[in-house]
């Protein structure tokens, strides 16, 4: 058993030890005092009245106004002979309401799961993807009790919180700049600058990227990946069109575009809905594809296999996907929230007539 933290993250790693303790039997009915606990942990008053604070939330301790904390020997004994063999997936949306790519890497996410013994819950809570998550993120842990969680776009500060706490989390997507957490993604920033690459050499000089407003690291990572690739090259103008994710703003974007830059003969969208929307007014507005802009859509869904021209896309590995996460999702069960262990995969480019 470990009996100093490692100086990374003091609160989590304090935490961590004290449940080892507690489960271990280390100490009988009360923790010792706190300039005890300081003492053998090594670490400041402050740091472990954080960590006190969280486990009395999560229900490991009573609260005490001295300064020896009650063991919760039931919730305790609950934990070592029961433990959860259920793994939560936290979602902005209900499954009914996801993005049908992500449906199919959730339904075979769960098939993996339920083939070694665990269930998959999806949990949509408004509340825990506001500015301030944290109230509704220990309320959510405390009642689900949960062997791990599973975030879908998630936000900087969901990642953030779950970071701190060492609580056993893979994200379904990428890493926020900072945050140390296991996570399963495609290679956002590899695609399109695959993307950018295929374009070019197909002769396109003038390429543009149409992305949402967004701060999901998934879409930070494909404008670090186009303008890597685009600044490299002295014979290539690269944009990046921003848009609000409406309809009407994507189409004043590409008319204000259009009106002030010559025409970019390569362009990459993401979002397959977006795609549409550009396709159509794009066509409407007498641009044809490939003849005038070649496309490529980031992302794949079965609405762009019913449009005329055919769209070229990146199509997710599905089923790797979910088997890539499912082991992550396994080894955290296992072994805790240990080193984060990163992976990305590529996805396959699907030709289409809109590429030429």
């Amino acid at each position: 058993m470990r009996l100093v933290p490692k100086r990374s993250s003091l609160v989590a790693q304090a935490v961590s030890i004290l449940k080892e303790g507690v489960r271990a039997g280390l100490w009988n009915d009360y923790l010792p005092g706190e300039m005890a606990l300081c003492e053998r942990l090594q670490i400041s008053r402050v740091t472990l009245r954080a960590a006190l604070e969280q486990l009395t939330r999560e229900g490991w301790f009573q609260s005490a106004q001295g300064r020896r904390r009650k063991i919760n020997m039931g919730f305790v004994e609950r934990l070592n002979t029961e433990p959860s063999k259920k793994v939560c997936m936290l979602s902005p949306l209900p499954f009914q309401n996801l993005p049908s790519g992500a449906m199919f890497w959730v339904d075979a996410l769960r098939q993996h799961l339920a083939g070694i013994g665990y269930e998959l819950e999806i949990i949509s809570n408004q509340l825990a993807f506001g500015r301030q998550p944290e109230r509704a993120l220990e309320s959510l842990v405390h009642e689900m009790g949960a062997a791990a969680w599973v975030l879908y776009l998630s936000t900087p500060a969901q990642q953030k919180w779950f970071g701190e706490r060492a609580i056993p989390c893979v994200v379904g997507g990428s890493c926020h700049p900072g945050i140390q957490l296991s996570s399963v993604d495609l290679d956002y920033a590899a695609t399109c600058a695959h993307a950018a690459s295929t374009l070019y050499m197909r002769g396109c000089r003038r390429i543009a990227l149409l992305m949402p407003i967004s701060q999901q690291a998934g879409n930070i990572e494909s404008e670090r990946g186009f303008s890597e690739f685009t600044s490299k090259r002295s014979d290539v103008s690269g944009m990046i069109l921003h848009h609000n994710g409406e309809v009407r703003n994507i189409c004043l974007v590409l008319d204000r575009f259009h009106r002030t830059a010559s025409l970019h003969d390569g362009l990459i969208v993401a979002k397959p809905a977006h795609v549409v929307t550009t396709i159509t007014h794009c066509l409407r507005r007498g641009i044809r594809f490939p003849q005038d802009v070649a496309l490529i859509s980031r992302d794949d869904d079965p609405i762009l296999e019913s449009i005329v021209p055919a769209v070229a896309r990146y199509q997710r590995p599905t089923s790797a996907f979910a088997s890539r996460l499912c082991r992550v999702v396994v080894d955290l069960v296992s072994s805790g929230a240990q080193r984060p262990h990163r992976s990305k995969l590529m996805p396959d480019l699907v030709p289409g007539e809109t590429l030429g």
